[in-house]
């Protein structure tokens, strides 16, 4: 990988890192908002167990991450609420 790939993705890895400290709770509640529907894969297949996962390895990761983005913002499930 070329230097100014790695140098990206160490800046991207520092400013995620940065994002619970820098964003006030309004901030943090737009960022879990917009993560939200990305934490999951949506295939518009009702039976997850149905769906064949060849080559979608790059997109389940990517939900992946933004799962544990969302862990890192301490965003609660869209289901979840008061009460």
């Amino acid at each position: 990988m070329p230097i100014g790939q790695d140098a990206r993705l160490i800046a991207y890895g520092k400013l995620i890192d940065a994002l619970p400290d820098l964003l006030d709770t309004r901030g943090r509640q737009a960022l879990c908002d917009w993560l939200a529907p990305r934490q999951v894969l949506h295939d518009g297949q009702e039976d997850p167990g149905a769906v064949i996962v060849e080559g979608l390895e790059t997109e389940l990761a990517i939900a992946e991450v933004f799962r544990q983005l969302a862990e890192k913002l301490d965003c609660l499930p869209s289901d979840a609420g008061p009460g």
